[in-house]
């Protein structure tokens, strides 16, 4: 187990010391989902993944990386990782490419089988088109000229004879209806801060084995009040999808559990 033990320590090692953008603004990589937690995450509670995630983290910049050397190599790669902010939101876009119509921001989603599958039939996932649309909206409300849609690039993960395809895009459209959709969810989001207002917890039900906040999006109003003022104090909190912590050096004391 020495040689397993080794790499996956070093896997931990690299992803801790590369550097971050930290910001307590909200993230556009959360558009469409749970305001309650998206706001937050803006407070200042932090999320704990399991060790797996590191590596399918480490994945996804693999992929990213042979995607960008790819359209490099054929001059369709004008930029690559960049952010794009204002006053209450940031988010980091993957690309910005051109085809035959001109130019599009690029977003790069790995995919598993099932996930692929479901993505050939035609079926569309409503978070990755807010997300990057709201990249292209902001990019062009920023003065980002010429930009005439998104595109998201499926990557297959699990490449077979039942799934040739390694690589699937899709094309999206700001429209009017769109762009009214994203600002009013930004609007919404912006008057709870504003206001410091607690959203209700907005997750589908699905969600309970994926969501790291479930503890916090289980609480009433006074329990999160309560955390809130210890933040302040300079306390910190970490939450998984089985239970909030205070953390204190090396110890945590379990505060809730689900």
């Amino acid at each position: 187990m020495e040689i397993s033990k080794s790499v996956q320590l070093y896997l931990e090692a690299s992803r801790a010391s590369e550097p971050r953008k930290k910001s307590r603004k909200f993230y556009l990589s959360d558009m469409g989902k749970c305001m309650r937690m998206r706001w937050l995450k803006r407070k200042g509670i932090k999320a704990e993944f399991a060790p797996y995630v590191s590596w399918l983290f480490k994945i996804g910049d693999l992929y990213h990386d042979f995607v960008y050397k790819a359209l490099e190599s054929q001059g369709r790669l004008l930029a690559s990782e960049d952010y794009v902010q204002t006053d209450h939101f940031i988010g980091r876009y993957d690309g910005i490419v051109k085809d035959k119509e001109g130019k599009a921001v690029l977003d790069i989603k790995s995919a598993g089988g099932y996930k692929m599958r479901e993505i050939e039939k035609g079926k569309d996932d409503e978070q990755y088109i807010s997300q990057i649309l709201s990249y292209q909206m902001l990019l062009m409300e920023q003065g980002e000229k010429g930009l005439k849609k998104s595109i998201i690039l499926y990557v297959n993960k699990e490449p077979g004879d039942k799934l040739p395809n390694s690589f699937i895009e899709k094309h999206y459209r700001l429209t009017n209806w769109r762009k009214e959709l994203l600002k009013n969810e930004m609007r919404e989001l912006v008057d709870y801060w504003e206001k410091d207002k607690i959203p209700p917890c907005g997750c589908p039900g699905w969600m309970k084995n994926y969501n790291s906040f479930l503890p916090l999006c289980q609480m009433d109003e006074a329990r999160i009040r309560k955390v809130l003022k210890d933040l302040e104090r300079g306390k910190e909190f970490i939450t998984t999808k089985e239970a909030l912590y205070l953390v204190d050096g090396k110890e945590r004391k379990e505060v809730a559990k689900v």
